[in-house]
């Protein structure tokens, strides 16, 4: 028997018309194995602050985690929308999480640190994050 398998990834994206190609990163968690999550929960409170001044409490939080490292942790806030970040995890050493992310519109970029514990609970959260002109700064605990 022979046998011959080929793949092209991008056959069926060259195959659509140019209006209807998307960019998976215009997206919130495009890309996203979801079949594939780890899922940490969090009810808890906390705060962003954008530039020392403008400040949005933080209550419970989504943190998911495909298997290839790709992460969405998604802050449900006072102010009606959610505090959505996306990225992938760099490191994990026990229940502490280090992951690189980026805020939903894009611009902040940082260090997030996630504590968990074995009961897949999300303990605290911590990100100070920059476009090199603004900066924000979010800390949140469990209750």
């Amino acid at each position: 028997y022979h046998f011959r398998l080929s793949w092209d990834m991008d056959a069926i994206t060259s195959a659509r018309p140019p209006d209807d190609r998307r960019r998976d990163d215009d997206r919130p968690g495009a890309g996203f194995a979801w079949n594939n999550v780890v899922s940490f929960r969090g009810q808890g409170r906390g705060v962003a602050i954008l530039n020392d001044a403008d400040s949005r409490r933080l209550l419970d939080v989504n943190v998911d985690i495909d298997r290839g490292g790709k992460l969405v942790v998604s802050f449900h806030a006072d102010r009606g929308r959610a505090v959505l970040f996306t990225g992938f995890l760099m490191d994990r050493e026990g229940g502490r999480l280090k992951a690189s992310v980026t805020s939903e519109d894009g611009r902040l970029r940082g260090p997030m640190y996630i504590l968990v514990d074995d009961r897949q609970n999300v303990n605290n959260i911590t990100l100070e994050a920059t476009d090199g002109r603004d900066r924000m700064h979010v800390n949140w605990d469990r209750r």
